[in-house]
C-alpha cells in the first residue's frame, strides 16, 4: 500500500507542476514585452540640450519634484519647508512656463528685477525634458500656473 501512495504522490506533484506551467505560459502571452517591439521602439529619451546641461551645472539639489504632464502638474499641491527647492520638470507634449498667479491670495514676492511680477517665474518656456528649480524663501501658500495653458495650475505651501 505504501508503494501505491508513493506513486500517487509523485503523480499529484507532476499534475500540480504541469498545471502551474500551463497557467504561466498563458500569462506570459499577456505580459508586456521588453526589447525591440513597437511600444519600446517609440520611446525616445528627451534631448540633453545646452539648457538642460546649464541647469544641471547650476543645481544645488532639490527636495520636491513637480512633473508637468499632459494632465497638468503632478503633484498639483505640495508642501515644503522654507528654504526648500522644488524642481519643475516638463514631461508634457506642450510647452511649460511656470509663473506665480496669486490665486491663493498673493503673488510670490519679487525684487522688481524679474521678467514678471514675481521671482517665482521661469521667464521662459521649458520644452519637453527641460526643468527649472526654484527655492522658496518666503513662507505662505503660493499658487502658480502654466502661462502657456492657464487651466493647468498648482499650489505650493511653504512652512
Amino acid at each position: 500500500m505504501s508503494e501505491t501512495k508513493k506513486i500517487l504522490g509523485v503523480l499529484g506533484v507532476l499534475l500540480i507542476l504541469g498545471g502551474c506551467t500551463y497557467i504561466l505560459s498563458l500569462m506570459k502571452g499577456s505580459l508586456p514585452h521588453s526589447g525591440n517591439d513597437a511600444t519600446s521602439a517609440n520611446i525616445v529619451p528627451p534631448p540633453f540640450t545646452d539648457e538642460v546641461k546649464a541647469e544641471l551645472a547650476a543645481s544645488k539639489g532639490f527636495q520636491v519634484l513637480v512633473s508637468y504632464t499632459d494632465n497638468g502638474f503632478e503633484p498639483a499641491t505640495t508642501t515644503v519647508q522654507k528654504g526648500d527647492t522644488v524642481r519643475f520638470t516638463s514631461n508634457s507634449s506642450e510647452d511649460l512656463w511656470v509663473a506665480s498667479t496669486g490665486a491663493s491670495g498673493a503673488v510670490y514676492p519679487g525684487t522688481g528685477k524679474e521678467c514678471g511680477q514675481s521671482s517665482f517665474d521661469t521667464c521662459h518656456v521649458l520644452k519637453h525634458g527641460e526643468f527649472w528649480e526654484f527655492t522658496f524663501t518666503t513662507s505662505g501658500t503660493w499658487s502658480y500656473r502654466n502661462n502657456r495653458n492657464t487651466k493647468m495650475a498648482g499650489v505650493v505651501h511653504v512652512k
